[in-house]
């Protein structure tokens, strides 16, 4: 027999979740405002089109959880405040269901497209066929499977607004308890969570997995495969290690971020499968982080742009303080030579420092600047220019 949840467990079941849910529909209103508004352009990339779609489904989502108990029939026993109907259930288990499973699908897609955008050098002429089989899987597969459970009339009461169990709350588990709507349909049942845990858990870690072995690979080859000059082949290594550590900072974000709004849900929903039995408080703070996905997302999306950008400030060379002896007595031939190896040691160190910082590079957005080792490091047709340094003379960094 499932436990009922207390008074105050039950408002703050009721209540806590609408403010998070406010947040997240005006987050979301805002990027959508952003991308169709403000920065228009940015909708001829594959990245920017996903997260547009993401941010409409986030709409009707955090509406749910705005909504929470009010769409529970009224009358229903140990739930505050509701008032809907059989068919308010119903529909408000339909939109979480289809909406849910659509932002996680466009969520994960975006490392699919990072990873593609790599693999192509970033022309997205290339990968962008993905675009329509994300959105086919996004709708048709919920909407058919929503289909099925409304039919079955396994859209009712659960721990927190309406989902996918029978009526009354418990029935199936408890032999004594004949359930009045809610056909059964046990192993259906799981689809929903398995489908949501591979799309958050398995599926970005695997393609990540495969971006990471990829780069690795496209590393050794980029080693072998050219001869640069001393300056230059400086200039290529740490710009290299300065967009691998930027992938790994902008993925560790968009990792973070992913997992974060699921992972108290998937603890509640694993002690339930395992016990039977729901620990309320640990569902109220669920509910509320996951209304939260809104805003999440959108700092996400800001973030990764923010990290992605090249620095405003100018990057110049900065002058060697390597002290000399030239104002106290005669130099040596040696000390001559000394001290220009140690300047241009010193100056290749500082340029190539100052110039890796200085290009932009995000791994969900592509393109990286035309002008970088970057570039040329995905570029697989690029190998055939020469970056020796002309006779007589040192090789040019670019400004």
């Amino acid at each position: 027999m499932v436990v009922p949840p207390t008074t105050a467990q039950q408002r703050a079941i009721a209540y806590a979740p609408m403010p998070f849910a406010a947040i997240s529909f005006l987050s979301s209103s805002y990027v959508i405002y952003h991308l169709l508004f403000q920065e228009r352009h940015k909708l001829k990339r594959l990245y920017h089109r996903f997260v547009l779609a993401m941010n409409f489904a986030l709409l009707p989502l955090s509406f749910t959880y705005g909504w929470s108990t009010l769409m529970v029939p009224k009358g229903t026993p140990n739930y505050v405040g509701a008032m809907g109907t059989v068919n308010t259930c119903t529909a408000g288990g339909v939109i979480s269901l289809v909406f849910g499973f659509a932002v996680s699908t466009y969520y994960g897609s975006l490392v699919l497209q990072a990873f593609l955008g790599m693999r192509n050098n970033f022309k997205e002429e290339k990968y962008r066929w993905i675009e329509i089989p994300v959105h086919i899987v996004a709708y048709c597969i919920p909407i058919a499977y929503a289909i099925i459970i409304v039919a079955t009339e396994n859209f009712n009461p659960s721990a927190s607004g309406c989902w996918i169990t029978g009526a009354p709350r418990g029935c199936e588990s408890d032999p004594d308890v004949e359930c009045q709507r809610g056909k059964d349909i046990k192993n259906l049942v799981q689809i929903p969570g398995f489908s949501q845990i591979f799309l958050y858990f398995i599926y970005p870690p695997a393609v990540i997995l495969a971006m990471w072995c990829w780069i690795k690979r496209k590393q050794r080859m980029e080693a072998s495969s050219t001869t640069h000059s001393h300056g230059m082949s400086i200039l290529r290594e740490n710009a290299r290690k300065e967009m691998i550590s930027r992938v790994y900072r902008q993925i560790s974000v968009y990792l973070f971020a992913f997992w974060s709004t699921w992972v108290l849900s998937l603890a509640n929903n694993i002690y339930l499968f395992r016990t039977g039995e729901l620990v309320y408080n640990l569902t109220i703070l669920a509910n509320c982080i996951f209304a939260l996905q809104g805003f999440i997302f959108m700092v996400v999306y800001f973030t990764l742009q923010k990290m992605g950008e090249r620095p405003k400030e100018e990057h110049y060379l900065r002058p060697n303080t390597t002290s000399s002896r030239a104002s106290r007595q005669e130099l040596t031939v040696s000390d001559i030579r000394s001290n220009t190896r140690r300047k241009r040691e010193s100056s290749e160190e500082v340029a190539t420092n100052d110039l890796a910082e200085s290009f932009s590079f995000n791994v969900f957005d592509g393109v990286p600047d035309p002008d970088s080792p970057w570039a040329r490091f995905f570029d697989q047709s690029d190998h055939s220019v020469d970056d020796d340094p002309p006779e007589g003379g040192e090789q040019a960094l670019p400004n």
